[in-house]
């Protein structure tokens, strides 16, 4: 048995470009569609072995007639070959192909093949943006589905939490100081502010990060110049004796040096 190599893409525009200016019942439309199913499966054989009532089953007809007509409509317009089997046997067909070596070929086939050529290509330019924006659209999702695991706690809320862990953590403070970040740990986003404040409560161990004006424990004294808890140094201190070395030793008066006479 003979093969082919056919193109069913380009067969399929060559056949509606063909039924533009030539008349063909839709049965016998649909029976040449069917048909072209039958030869895919096959291999592309050159002939095609297939009863009546297969092809009735295909195309959902009731009656042997209807399938017979729309046949011989095929056969009359040049695009089906038919044989009729022995007695008992199948009926074999051949296809007329518009784009395989016959009449049509020249006329049609240019315009088919350069019809293919631009439906692949532009098939496969849609699949490309298809699976780009598809990532794109994963990615955003993920985000989105990452904030939405998170809900900043209120005051309130870290404030009954350490209250039942009996810790000194301070909500407020600690509110204000991942708020302050985005809540962001790092460069990533908090998932889990309990197991934040956990992580202070380990460091007030140590340390007592809780309590504003303290280092481990320690009470730091306010200077005159800004309202803000320092460590170990005594600012006042380091003012009093500057001005003392820039006024020779005296006390500083606040006035300014001029000239004398």
């Amino acid at each position: 048995m003979a093969y082919m190599e056919i193109n069913f893409l380009a067969e399929i525009i060559a056949f509606e470009r063909w039924l533009e200016t030539n008349y063909l019942p839709i049965s016998s439309q649909l029976l040449w569609y069917k048909m072209m199913n039958l030869f895919n499966r096959s291999g592309w054989s050159e002939w095609v072995i297939v009863d009546n009532l297969r092809l009735m089953a295909t195309m959902s007809m009731g009656r042997e007639a209807t399938l017979i007509k729309a046949r011989d409509e095929l056969i009359k317009a040049g695009r089906i070959i038919y044989q009729k089997g022995r007695k008992g046997s199948p009926n074999k067909y051949k296809m007329v192909y518009f784009t395989f070596k016959n009449v049509v070929q020249s006329e049609v086939y240019p315009v088919v093949q350069s019809e293919v050529k631009e439906v692949v290509k532009s098939e496969v330019q849609s699949a490309d943006i298809y699976k780009q924006k598809q990532k794109q659209n994963e990615k955003k999702d993920t985000k989105v589905s990452k904030e939405k695991r998170f809900t900043p706690p209120s005051v309130e809320a870290v404030a009954e939490y350490c209250q039942k862990r009996g810790n000194n953590v301070d909500p407020q403070r600690f509110v204000d100081f991942y708020q302050a970040k985005g809540w962001m740990v790092g460069n990533n986003r908090m998932t889990d502010w309990q197991a934040a404040v956990r992580t202070w409560e380990q460091r007030d161990k140590t340390k007592d990060f809780a309590r504003p004006g303290t280092i481990g424990g320690k009470e730091l004294s306010r200077n005159q110049f800004h309202n803000f808890s320092q460590r170990d140094t005594d600012y006042d201190a380091i003012v009093l004796e500057r001005a003392r070395k820039q006024f020779g030793g005296g006390e500083p008066d606040g006035g300014e040096k001029g000239d004398a006479g």
